[in-house]
């Protein structure tokens, strides 16, 4: 890379799942009206149109990308697999809170095994890795000044932890190392990192937040 990108990583607003609701499955929690105002909070705090937006397909970080696209009046927005991690699969989801999944998330990373599938359709650390590294390499190779990322907790945060701890294998040294990242940093709904990158370094801030917007009289 030869020029400056400037790339902001923001994640979604809050969901019915974030705010203790049972999730069907996912991927389709959708926003609450306070994940609205976040969404809202993103787009001014952010201010100038960005070149691209990127988004995953998950409907939370869509319904957030959408509020963002039409305040910013700008960008165009593309959906690229930036994703959650998905390690315990659909079935563990379908009717459950995430504190009634809580016993089932530790497990799984107490195992440290990175080439875990807990069923037909999850993600093994392994798989989750390499996506991180195929969207940071598109990233750095972006023609683009600026990119706004609309994504999720573990992914944005493994992107940010390959940048400050450099490539890592897929083995169970580096899961323990990012589940250490990932959970000793706060990275709540509508919050954002910004990340410069330029000649294949990376200068990353702090994680950063603004006030929700107040509701709006019915």
């Amino acid at each position: 890379m030869s020029h400056v990108l400037r790339l902001i990583l923001a994640r979604h607003g809050q969901s019915e799942a974030n705010a203790g609701a049972t999730a069907p499955d996912p991927e389709s929690s959708p926003l609450t009206a306070l994940g609205e105002r976040q969404a809202a909070a993103i787009a001014d705090a952010v201010e100038t149109p960005a070149d691209l937006i990127v988004v995953s397909r998950f409907r939370r970080a869509r319904e957030t990308a959408e509020i963002v696209s039409r305040r910013l009046a700008g960008g165009r927005l593309e959906e690229w697999p930036v994703h959650e991690f998905q390690y315990l699969g659909a079935t563990a989801y379908r009717g459950t809170t995430y504190r009634e999944r809580r016993p089932a998330v530790d497990t799984y990373w107490e195992a440290c095994d990175p080439e875990r599938v807990c069923e037909a359709g999850a993600e093994s650390f392994v798989a989750f890795l390499a996506r991180v590294h195929a969207a940071r390499e598109r990233l750095e190779r972006s023609p683009e000044r600026s990119i706004l990322v609309i994504g999720h907790k573990k992914f944005l945060h493994a992107l940010v932890w390959s940048w400050a701890s450099g490539p890592a294998a897929a083995d169970a040294a580096a899961m323990r190392d990012f589940r250490a990242f990932d959970r000793g940093r706060k990275f709540p709904n509508g919050a954002w990192i910004e990340v410069e990158l330029s000649a294949g370094r990376a200068r990353i801030g702090e994680t950063r937040t603004a006030p929700a917007p107040p509701r709006t009289a019915a």
